[in-house]
């Protein structure tokens, strides 16, 4: 019995029994009106005059109020309309419409609440690898441009390095080594992800794996090819659960109601008789 009463699929179809009664309850359907009667209700003054005051940050005036009414009766009119000629039928953007507020509708429904430290704690540890904190390197880089140098670059790339690696040349080589480049040819402990953001992320990740006291490369970037001195690599840290329990209760969170959201479409889908027509694979 405890279990049954623990089911999502249960507390979302009565919370939307809930909200059909509630909006009964505020919007009591009139008796004696007719089909084509539209009726202008205390309610729908108060909902205008809300949105407008939230809008505004004031009360509307006389005529104001006048054109929200008579644009509420346009409104009802085209919306009737539309609903007896069918065009809400097979239309993309009111199914669209409607999935989203019934996804709204199971958000609330799935939402945890108050969430355990201990089952925070062990999210926090099974993707302990996005709480990292980036690796910083200090290093010096020597660029060579493709559209100088051709189909030469490779070989004048390994030239200059063997030439460095010889010398046992260290940060502190001459300027005029490779070619101009907008790129700051020395960088102070810069984290992984800013040199991804200026270099690329093939070579930050290159960049990350290269062990610091000699000349290295040639390492391909998106704008050519680079020979690289790591001075200093400092590697990546967890960052401690305290400092960024907020971000990490987020992540656990939006993760838990996609799994329960899912969860709960599946068992709706299972109310349904579903066929799909063969088609072609996509290549």
């Amino acid at each position: 019995m405890k279990s049954i009463l623990r089911e999502p699929l249960l507390h979302f179809l009565i919370l939307g029994a809930l909200l059909f009664l509630i909006y009964l309850w505020v919007n009591p359907p009139a008796k004696s009106a007719a089909p084509n009667q539209i009726q202008v209700s205390q309610n729908d003054l108060e909902r205008m005059v809300q949105l407008f005051q939230k809008q505004w940050q004031r009360s509307p005036t006389k005529e104001e109020l006048d054109g929200l009414v008579s644009a509420h009766l346009k409104e009802e009119v085209l919306y009737r309309e539309a609903l007896a000629m069918g065009l809400e039928k097979d239309d993309t953007i009111v199914r669209r419409r409607l999935a989203q507020k019934m996804e709204f509708l199971i958000t609330d429904v799935t939402d945890p609440g108050s969430v355990e430290d201990k089952a925070l704690q062990a999210f926090y540890e099974k993707n302990a690898a996005r709480y990292r904190r980036a690796a910083k390197l200090t290093f010096r880089q020597i660029y060579f441009n493709p559209a100088k140098r051709g189909q030469r670059i490779g070989d004048e790339a390994n030239a200059t390095l063997k030439t460095l690696q010889k010398t046992h040349a260290g940060m502190n080589v001459p300027q005029d080594y490779g070619d101009r480049i907008m790129l700051q040819p020395r960088y102070s402990q810069i984290s992984t992800d800013d040199i991804a953001r200026d270099f690329g992320r093939e070579f930050a990740d290159k960049l990350a794996t290269l062990t610091p006291g000699s000349w290295q490369g040639p390492i391909q970037s998106g704008f050519g090819l680079h020979l690289v001195f790591i001075q200093r690599h400092e590697t990546t840290s967890l960052l401690p659960l305290a400092d960024i329990r907020e971000q990490v209760l987020n992540d656990y969170l939006y993760e838990l109601r996609q799994t329960r959201s899912e969860e709960l479409v599946g068992k709706l889908k299972a109310r349904y008789q579903i066929s799909i027509v063969p088609y072609p694979l996509v290549k």
